[in-house]
């Protein structure tokens, strides 16, 4: 007769301990903000547009400037 509560207070205890092992939603090495200004750019980025000259704001406004128009849905044509 003690058994089944037995079995019961060890699986809740089970249960709760398994919430423990959560591993921590924090932001690893690779995921760090970069205090440099996005138009300073990246010495190693692939994804680089060309025409656009890392360190020039200039060059940067523009290539964003091109990249919102081709999303604007009043530009496109039907």
């Amino acid at each position: 007769m003690t058994r089944i509560p037995m079995a019961a207070m060890l699986a809740v205890a089970g249960l709760l301990l398994a919430g423990c092992g959560e591993k921590a939603q924090t932001a690893t090495a690779s995921h760090k903000k970069s205090d440099t200004p996005a138009f300073k750019g990246a010495p190693d980025d692939p994804f680089v547009v060309k025409g656009w000259t890392a360190g020039d704001k200039t060059s940067w406004d523009n290539q964003i400037r091109q990249r919102n128009q081709l999303q604007n849905e009043y530009n496109r044509t039907p």
